[in-house]
């Protein structure tokens, strides 16, 4: 995959990259989670995706994916149903 940075987008990777001291591999790739996951999160903010969806989408167990939703103090709407098929499949 390649990406192309204009010359500002460039110079502002530099001047976190110099204050963080990680290569820009490394850099970019947390750039990219922290993205993806501000986005799954306002996705369930706003409804249009279940919790469960979300943690598969992150690559997360649904369990980390709720702990995500506590820590950014989103609240978290339980669906019965699925709390059961959840529990059912987990803790056998």
């Amino acid at each position: 995959m390649n990406l192309r940075l204009s010359t500002k987008e460039a110079r502002r990777l530099a001047a976190v990259q110099g204050l963080t001291g990680l290569d820009k591999g490394t850099m970019l790739r947390d750039f990219i989670e922290d993205g993806l996951r501000k986005r799954v999160l306002e996705l369930y903010r706003e409804g249009s995706i279940t919790a469960q969806r979300e943690a598969e989408s992150l690559g997360v167990p649904l369990r980390e994916f709720l702990g995500l939703l506590e820590k950014n103090g989103i609240a978290v709407n339980f669906d019965k149903n699925l709390v059961r098929e959840y529990m059912a499949k987990h803790h056998r």
